[in-house]
């Protein structure tokens, strides 16, 4: 027992050490050995909460029926990667650590919003602003079909869920950032700041 908790401890500080070989580019992206522990202690203290109040520090909500933004940070991940393995009975690896750290020189956005059409989510768009700064996606995931929403059948009675990548190369991490999502269709635009000096 006393051998397999002392592989378990050196094997994460192997990848404790494994993070340093890459260059310190922002608090938000690379994380310092006690932030991982401290994101991993987070997630498995945190295992019976559900998503939305375990990913509250990471969420902007505007209200109900307008929709909800949460950034995908290197912390977020690992410590909902303990959260489900927890949840799992499952050991978390070196791999699995790696892996949850690793998105790359971009940030990740989940994005709720609602409509009246079953389509509508196809036709949005989004874009990141900093300052005088406009970055398009690199990646997105809009579902040609959207669920029911709560209040359906009444408005707005269809919402979706979508996905936004977007690098970060000209983005300044001290600062704060708002992810503006656009429905043409409606003509509606939803705002959602984040605090990224003020976020793990």
């Amino acid at each position: 027992m006393v051998k397999k908790i002392f592989l378990v401890t050196n094997s994460i500080f192997i990848v404790l050490a494994l993070c340093f070989l890459a260059p310190a580019q922002a608090v938000s992206l690379r994380l310092a050995p006690e932030q991982i522990q401290e994101a991993i202690q987070y997630g498995r203290q945190n295992k019976e909460v559900d998503f939305v109040a375990f990913s509250k520090e990471w969420t902007v909500s505007l209200g109900k029926g307008i929709g909800f933004a949460t950034l995908f940070t290197p912390y977020h991940n690992v410590a909902y990667k303990a959260k489900k393995f927890e949840i799992e009975h499952k050991n978390l690896t070196n791999r699995d650590i790696l892996n949850a750290l690793e998105i790359g020189n971009a940030l990740v956005f989940t994005v709720t919003v609602y409509g009246d059409a079953f389509n509508f989510a196809v036709f949005q768009t989004a874009k990141l602003c900093q300052k005088d700064l406009e970055i398009r996606p690199i990646y997105e995931f809009k579902p040609d079909i959207a669920d029911a929403s709560e209040f359906w059948p009444n408005p707005p009675s269809q919402m979706a869920r979508m996905v936004f990548k977007f690098p970060v190369y000209d983005i300044d991490l001290n600062m704060p950032i708002t992810l503006v999502v656009f429905d043409p269709e409606e003509e509606k635009e939803a705002s959602f700041p984040f605090d990224l000096e003020k976020m793990k």
